[in-house]
């Protein structure tokens, strides 16, 4: 249990802390002035863009030698999602204006955007005189990593030398072929697998060992083989993220900037200001959540956002747009209560952590809360089972249906919402409901199931609080209750303005 932990929850937010520690390391370079060589892609080139002061004004430099300049003092249009990705890893594609009116569009981490897109947006200043040292260059993250992990290895080292307890253990197996040894102490209570030499090892030896304090409790480290595994371990890791800091990224950055100088900028520009600035702008919502705004954020959106694509759904039984079988199970058991779930009974069958007699109270009573939140889940969505399936499986003249118009949204992929207007009125009309929808397949392949951006859709009322949209022929089922915008307006704007700007990223306005 404890791998899993670590392999699905600690790693990720280390590694999450540390490339934002390595974009926030890069971004006060800019600020002190010192080389920062970008990895991105410029208009679809792979390379880097040389933030150095040894060149008069920032330069990309590609794989193959060639050089564009991409001068400050201009504009950061905007950063859109340019993978699938999750944040911190995930590359967006800033859109820069030079003074001159080139566009650029810049591929970068998301954060490395934001500093980015705010530092050429600031006017040149002044080149200083040069300094008697030069600053060093930024760190790479695999030289951060590796002094990182070095740190943590130290660390470690020191929670066990410090708050171990060292006592001589029993030996009670040696395992010649693992050059291992089974040893049992605290009379015979605790027993672990430790490195041992085996070759003057034997079965009802003492060996001295020091037992690995929490949360680690129950296993042990001998002292002779381990402290030197350690300090290999994090003296290597040490040198190599020195090494790189230090030595390396130096001379690459010096490298690379000698290479700037001697080529010249034969780069294409592939945008003019004029193409980018028309269809491919972003709206930006300066007039509110009105149709006219939100159709033109789904365009957008749809045109921008990476992953899978929206097509028609795969019909279910009927005319929904997913199995009524598939929609029932997924509405009435539907909960991230089944998670905490899981992972109190798996807690409580495995006590890897040692927590003695707080296990059963403590997981016991987050059992006891998700089993409530599942029934009480279950029970206020079966009263919307039955009259949500009436409604879908309804005739043409059967029931009560009102023409709207619709904006469908989208968030994740499994995240889609439809905005409903009046039949009638102009662009700057205002929403009246927000109903999300499920998920479905779609018909191609890598797609998910769902209208197009815009048009209208025929609304059927439940009478309980979900609504059944039919557009195009297809009956797109509900998730949960319909939102009236008039009830809780602010509320609604927000959650709107999120299913809009999902794609985007702080581009650094400057």
């Amino acid at each position: 249990m404890i791998g899993n932990l670590l392999g699905i929850v600690v790693f990720p937010l280390v590694m999450a802390g540390l490339a934002r520690w390595a974009a926030a390391r890069r971004r006060r370079g800019l600020t002190a002035g010192r080389a920062v060589h970008f990895r991105c892609r410029l208009d679809g080139r792979r390379g880097r863009l040389l933030a150095d002061p040894r060149l008069e004004d920032p330069v990309f430099l590609d794989r193959s030698g060639n050089t564009a300049i991409v001068p400050r003092g201009g504009t950061a249009l905007d950063a859109t999602v340019a993978d699938a990705n999750r944040p911190p890893v995930e590359k967006v594609n800033l859109r820069y204006r030079t003074p001159e009116g080139k566009v650029f569009r810049l591929g970068l981490a998301t954060h490395d955007a934001r500093a980015l897109g705010a530092w050429l947006g600031e006017q040149p200043r002044p080149a200083p005189a040069p300094a008697h040292r030069p600053l060093l260059p930024t760190a790479p993250f695999w030289a951060v990593l590796a002094l990182a992990a070095a740190l943590f290895v130290g660390l470690a080292a020191a929670d066990i030398a410090l708050l171990g307890t060292r006592t001589a253990a029993e030996v009670v197996r040696v395992d010649r072929d693992e050059d291992s040894c089974t040893v049992r102490w605290d009379g015979g209570a605790q027993q672990a697998t430790v490195d041992c030499d085996t070759t003057g090892v034997h079965a009802g030896d003492r060996l001295p060992i020091v037992a690995v304090p929490w949360p680690f409790l129950g296993e042990a480290v001998d002292t002779r083989t381990t402290p030197t595994e350690a300090a290999v371990l994090g003296g290597g890791l040490g040198l190599l993220g020195a090494a790189g800091a230090l030595l390396v990224t130096p001379l690459a950055c010096a490298r690379r900037v000698r290479r700037a100088q001697r080529a010249a900028p034969v780069i294409p520009h592939r945008a003019t200001a004029g193409e980018e600035e028309g269809e491919d702008a972003w709206p930006g919502l300066r007039g509110g959540l009105s149709y006219a705004d939100l159709a033109a954020a789904a365009r957008h959106g749809d045109r921008h956002r990476p992953g899978s694509r929206v097509a028609t759904p795969r019909r279910g039984p009927g005319r929904t747009s997913v199995s009524p079988r598939l929609w029932v199970m997924t509405t009435i058991l539907g909960t991230a209560a089944w998670g905490f779930l899981a992972v109190a009974v798996a807690a409580c069958l495995d006590d890897h952590f040692h927590l003695g007699h707080w296990r059963l109270p403590v997981l016991g009573t987050v059992a006891v809360v998700s089993i409530a939140r599942i029934a009480w889940f279950a029970a206020d969505r079966s009263a919307l089972v039955r009259p949500v399936l009436r409604a879908a499986r309804s005739g043409e003249g059967e029931g009560e249906q009102q023409p709207m118009r619709y904006v469908r949204l989208r968030r994740e992929a499994n995240e889609m919402v439809l905005v409903l207007f009046r039949p009638e009125g102009e662009g700057a009309a205002a929403p009246r409901f927000v109903q999300r929808i499920s998920w479905s397949r779609g018909e191609g392949r890598r797609t998910v199931g769902g209208p197009p951006p815009v048009g209208e859709a025929l609304v059927r009322d439940t009478g309980v609080g979900p609504l059944v949209c039919e557009i195009d022929g297809v009956r797109y089922l509900p998730k949960g209750r319909a939102t009236e915008t008039a009830a809780d307006p602010a509320r609604t704007r927000a959650e709107l303005r999120s299913f809009a700007e999902s794609h985007l990223r702080p581009a650094g306005r400057g």
